[in-house]
């Protein structure tokens, strides 16, 4: 019996021996962090105990996935802690760090209210992303307003959506202008939009409402000259022979920049930085109010664009080329001039085709920006929009300065 006893004590004994163990076992529920802290700590696998968390100062925990940081309570020794550019939304267990004096949240999910607690623990915090600045004092572009309101800035970057590789990186004060910026301001969030969702809305926009088809809307010459087109590029008009000329005119172009191996342009390459520095992206307009632009024009007018489509690729590149260098030398003067200038007066539907495109846009985005500036939230923005939309009147910042803001002219 008393063997027994012993035995029972002995068990009762090791029980307890490994509950100790445990309870000074410091448990991280994200993977992600865990791995970070055993890389930090040298220790594979085994229990992490508090103990070997004490040596840790400084700890750097940037772009690393993470979505949960409980467990990083148990860090007592961290006074400077980095956490950016991940997926953290809860940022409490940052308040049981009691020797934390400096921690870096940019790019994170969190909600503001959140740091309250922390400040009030006299913590520095650093809530932007601090992204490396490149270009060079005599890189290409141009096109860079900038225009305050008290603590908030907004920079306005005219774009051009096509580009060779050469362009990149950009002039140094636009990437500059990018690097300081809060928030992303593009003319449609291509980040955070749902590609099934825009194709159904292309295709609601672009297809002929009562079934037709666009052989029966334009003539049997120009329907072989379309034809033809798409042949040499590699494509077939069946597949779009529901869609409505505007969309064929727009198609064709696209075929012909594919074609000559140009790439996304200056929009993109700042909406793709975004994503990389986990900067916040809010789009000025969406798909349907851009495609509306297309679609309320007549058969006429969208015949008429197509048959302008319908050139030859070396004149398309030409007529690119030397857009690009116009762009790429920054004079707003010259690339208006090579945009919008006409031989003949434009009829009242291009008149009015213009206004809907330009004019009523500018408008929009402009009161968009303008509530921006009103919040004065001390965030810094940097709009991207079509270059022609910060040079042809009425312009977003001739309709600004209207409002009786000041723009300045950067770059």
């Amino acid at each position: 019996m008393k063997r027994i006893i012993q035995g029972i004590a002995l068990f009762l004994f090791l029980i307890l021996l490994v509950a100790c163990q445990n309870e000074d076992a410091v448990i991280f529920s994200d993977y992600q962090l865990e791995k970070a802290i055993r890389d930090a700590i040298s220790q594979p696998d085994g229990d992490i105990l508090q103990e070997d968390l004490r040596e840790i100062t400084e700890l750097d925990l940037a772009n690393k996935r993470i979505k949960s940081i409980e467990g990083l309570e148990y860090l007592d020794g961290v006074t400077k802690l980095h956490i950016q550019q991940n997926k953290i939304e809860d940022l409490s267990p940052l308040e049981g760090m009691d020797s934390l004096k400096e921690v870096n949240i940019a790019g994170n999910p969190y909600d503001a209210d959140d740091l309250a607690a922390l400040e009030e623990k006299e913590i520095t915090i650093h809530t932007k992303v601090e992204v490396e600045v490149k270009g060079d004092p005599d890189g290409p572009g141009g096109y860079l307003w900038k225009v305050e309101n008290g603590d908030t800035t907004v920079y306005l970057q005219g774009t051009i959506h096509l580009a060779t590789e050469d362009f990149f990186p950009l002039n140094q004060k636009i990437e500059e202008a990018y690097a300081n910026a809060d928030i992303i301001v593009p003319e449609i969030d291509f980040n955070n939009i749902n590609m099934f969702d825009m194709q159904a809305t292309y295709m609601d926009f672009a297809m002929y409402p009562d079934g037709s088809t666009i052989d029966e809307h334009i003539s049997e010459e120009l329907y072989q000259e379309v034809a033809t087109v798409y042949e040499e590029l590699g494509m077939s008009m069946d597949m779009f022979a529901t869609y409505q000329p505007w969309f064929h005119s727009t198609l064709i172009q696209q075929l012909m920049t594919e074609e000559l191996g140009y790439i996304d342009g200056v929009d993109f390459y700042f909406l793709d930085r975004a994503e990389q520095d986990q900067k916040e992206v809010i789009g000025l307009e969406t798909v349907e109010e851009q495609l509306s632009v297309f679609a309320d024009t007549s058969d006429e007018f969208q015949i008429e664009m197509l048959k302008e489509s319908l050139i030859e690729l070396e004149e398309y590149e030409q007529q690119m080329t030397e857009m690009f260098e116009l762009y790429k030398a920054g004079d707003a003067d010259e690339l208006l001039t090579y945009l919008t200038a006409e031989d003949v007066d434009p009829t009242p539907e291009e008149q009015a085709y213009m206004e809907a495109l330009n004019d009523n846009r500018n408008y929009k985005m402009a009161e968009k920006i303008a509530s921006f500036l009103e919040e004065d939230s001390g965030e810094t923005y940097f709009v991207i929009v079509g270059a022609l939309h910060l040079i042809m009147e009425p312009h977003i910042r001739s309709i600004l300065e209207e409002e009786g803001y000041v723009i300045e002219q950067v770059l």
